[in-house]
């Protein structure tokens, strides 16, 4: 079938562009990889070769007025890409880009497709279009405790693959972090926690705007693999509202061991602690000086840091693993 995505996160629509077409669907995105086979704009991921070129949806965005013509055409889909597609996926903005345009788009198959990001006021926005025929395609069970909860046709995680999340060795003492932005973002990135947990040990922040702290900034990807694969030990803080992010699914699949944030600490939004389960897929802590504990032992002991390795990874890909999470989209789709 062709499938329209609808992303507003470069990570997220590589991976499900690539799992998607790997059913033998043909899917195309208004995004970072709107010339399909063509390589992305954003340099945090590479090309995918395997797309099919879809010139002629390209030129229907590129003959919008404006600068920013990507947004324009998700805002307001031409009807030749309405034509075209047989299911339209949502990830972000459905507030901009689904609920405004819901009676144009109505008769295909729809899916809002959560990405950690819903709260009270998305979920009852979007009730009333489940009403009428909206799939919901959820990320997380613990969604179910967002008041005004919109239900679920579906729970399908995220995935990465365990061939390319890999190698581990752990070879250098240092605790990691890989957040766009942890310190500029705070609460919501929870830097409080990272700097109790780590002050005075050796640790590095890593992703955009982490020069401010001392970190080494935006990363390619083969990059950001090498410091999950040598680094010691990873400090997982968490994005509100998130339940988790994909960087904590690419951090132990990798294999490094994790020590994650409580859930006392997501309270931007009362509900916070319930939507959180960071702490439940890794081994985590509300008191920042457990995390320090637990870190510090990595740090001076590498025996126990590759046991938690291997317990890490597995966990990783028992909930995330790539088969697993395609089998899943293959059984909703059909």
């Amino acid at each position: 079938m062709n499938i329209l995505l609808m992303l507003a996160h470069s990570i997220e629509e590589h991976d499900q562009l690539r799992l998607l077409r790997s059913l033998g669907h043909d899917v195309w995105s208004i995004g970072s990889y709107i010339g399909g086979p063509v390589a992305p704009h954003d340099p945090k991921r590479p090309a995918l070769p395997e797309l099919l070129p879809h010139d002629d949806l390209r030129a229907l965005v590129d003959a919008l007025p404006g600068e920013d013509k990507m947004d324009a055409a998700k805002r307001h889909l031409p009807d030749g890409i309405i034509d075209w597609a047989d299911v339209i996926i949502v990830h972000h903005f459905e507030h901009t880009w689904l609920v405004p345009q819901w009676d144009r788009i109505k008769h295909k198959r729809v899916i809002w497709r959560t990405v950690g990001q819903s709260v009270e006021g998305n979920e009852r926005m979007m009730a009333p279009l489940r009403a009428q025929g909206l799939q919901i395609v959820r990320y997380s069970p613990r969604e179910a405790n967002i008041p005004g909860y919109a239900g679920a046709d579906a729970l399908i995680r995220f995935y990465k693959d365990p061939a390319e999340w890999s190698g581990w060795t752990g070879d250098q003492p240092v605790v990691i972090n890989v957040t766009q932005h942890l310190r500029q973002r705070d609460p919501y990135t929870n830097w409080g926690f990272w700097e109790a947990a780590t002050e005075g040990l050796p640790r590095l922040a890593l992703g955009p705007g982490s020069e401010v702290i001392g970190g080494e900034g935006e990363l390619t990807l083969p990059a950001m693999q090498d410091w999950l694969r040598h680094a010691r030990c990873y400090l997982y803080t968490g994005t509100q509202p998130a339940s988790y992010t994909l960087g904590l699914i690419e951090a132990m699949m990798t294999g490094i061991p994790v020590v994650s944030i409580g859930p006392a600490w997501m309270n931007v939004f009362p509900y916070g602690p319930g939507l959180f389960e960071g702490h439940e897929i890794t081994r985590g802590y509300d008191d920042p000086a457990d995390a320090r504990f637990d870190l510090n032992l990595y740090l001076g002991d590498i025996g126990t840091a590759r046991v938690d390795s291997g317990l890490c990874r597995a966990r990783a890909i028992e909930l995330f693993g790539i088969d697993t999470i395609r089998a899943q989209w293959a059984e909703f789709l059909r």
